[in-house]
């Protein structure tokens, strides 16, 4: 049985941080970074691979750890030595400890020869311990004593083994939560996050979304490419799934499209149905400070304003979120105490269930309204609707000075397979607009937010 991937040396991978875009990996592969915040990552990741210190990468499953364990791997003086891939979560709790530190012959039942461990098949390299916070207490204790040093005993054996090993290790999990819960060492987590980066996730990186997509289309057919509307689609799903599931999204668009090697449109997108509709408000040029901080508004908004849960839904620490919000009270961007700007205001969507009718190619019928903010909502809805095409939203804006049904024109950016469909809305009139908004602001204060006033 074998868990661990053992990659070659990475010695390709670089680029020009004057020219986003993508670098080659040691698989010839292409690596898309050309959004500001992952660019960023990268470059201390660069940095810290210079450094003996172990590094704890943190981002949610799917956005891209083992990319940056590569890199640290590459770009430090170990990168002529192997680096080994070991998934921690896939290991069967019983074998943990064999796997890792290896065995004596007879050991146990079925171990016939000595088998080298993990560590051992690491030496002089790299240890990539990916998922690490599904690892058991006790075996913690161990893997804390090989970090400082200590030499160990394979399983069943009586002659200590020493290694030279670089540890990084990944997690998808909060393990300051998981000390406090006992369920994770502390003195093994301040001993793995003696550099800690944390990985953005896809949906904070629209940039990445097209490269990446464009990357698996291009594979299959190099002359393809993605219309406007699936470009707006793939731009404005939020990608809990992340980079997998983008390839995954866009493979089985190459496939079931029918001119994908001319073109992929937004209908031959299919979208999983744990779609989050909240449409993207980050436009592709923002600089990075002002990405991050709309990300954190938007958590703190889906989640009340409860700080721990918005930074779990952002993959960061609660103390990271706090720092940040503490930033932005200091420069007059944000009210830590939960208040939104005006500036702020127009990312707010209202989460709600109202029934509501649609105007679609010259039919109309009824649907769901599942949210809504001051540029466009999310409905659901048993016709089926082609993305791209134009519609009407006609539905009665709670608070509003008449209660006659007013239309929302716009488009259909994305869709799924559960009848959920994202739109974005296009010219309103300014009463229309300003009725909306004002609904919008009350739904705010409801949320708990002190909402800044207008001039």
């Amino acid at each position: 049985m074998s868990y661990p991937r053992i990659g070659p040396p990475l010695t390709n991978i670089s680029h020009d941080e004057n020219v986003p875009g993508s670098v080659p990996s040691a698989d010839d592969a292409e690596l898309v970074i050309r959004s500001a915040s992952l660019q960023r990552v990268m470059k201390l990741a660069e940095k810290v691979a210079r450094h003996p210190a172990a590094v704890l990468i943190v981002g949610e499953t799917g956005s891209g750890k083992e990319m940056i364990a590569r890199t640290i791997h590459n770009h430090s003086l170990r990168c002529n030595q192997p680096l080994v891939d070991v998934n921690c979560a896939a290991i069967p709790e019983n074998l943990v400890e064999s796997e890792l530190f290896g065995y004596e012959k007879g050991a146990f039942s079925g171990a016939d020869a000595m088998k080298p461990g993990f560590f051992e098949m690491a030496n002089k390299g790299t240890l990539f311990l990916d998922e690490i916070g599904d690892l058991d207490l006790k075996i913690q204790v161990k893997l804390l004593r090989v970090l400082d040093g200590v030499p160990y005993y394979r399983l069943g054996g009586n002659k200590k083994v020493s290694v030279d090993v670089r540890v990084v290790a990944a997690t998808n999990q909060h393990l300051e939560d998981l000390v406090k819960a006992g369920r994770f060492r502390s003195d093994l987590y301040h001993r793995l996050a003696q550099f800690k980066l944390e990985v953005p996730p896809l949906r904070e990186r629209p940039e990445d979304v097209v490269g990446i997509a464009e990357q698996v289309l291009h594979q299959h057919y190099p002359e393809s490419r993605f219309s406007r509307d699936a470009i707006d689609a793939l731009t404005s799903y939020a990608w809990p799934g992340n980079v997998r599931e983008l390839k995954n999204v866009v493979f089985g668009a190459v496939l079931q499209a029918r001119d994908a090697q001319s073109e992929i449109t937004a209908a031959d997108l299919r979208f999983p149905d744990s779609v989050s509709s909240r449409r993207r408000s980050i436009p592709p040029d923002s600089d990075l400070d002002q990405v991050e901080k709309r990300a954190i508004l938007h958590a703190l908004e889906d989640n009340g304003g409860n700080q721990g849960k918005a930074a779990e839904a952002l993959g960061i620490s609660r103390r990271t979120l706090i720092r940040k919000l503490k930033i932005y009270r200091e420069t007059g961007l944000e009210d830590s105490s939960g208040s939104l700007s005006l500036s702020q205001q127009r990312y707010y969507r209202a989460q709600l269930e109202l029934p509501l009718a649609i105007k679609y190619a010259g039919e109309q019928f009824d649907a769901v309204l599942l949210n809504i903010s001051a540029g466009g909502a999310g409905v659901r809805t048993e016709n089926s609707l082609k993305s791209g095409a134009p519609i009407a939203l006609v539905v009665t804006i709670p608070g509003s000075n008449s209660e006659a049904p007013v239309e929302l024109p716009g488009r259909i950016t994305w869709a799924n397979k559960s009848g959920q469909y994202g739109i974005q809305f296009g010219e309103i009139s300014p009463s229309l607009r300003t009725s909306l908004q004002r609904w919008l602001r009350v739904e705010m204060k409801k949320d708990g937010w002190d909402v800044e006033a207008r001039d």
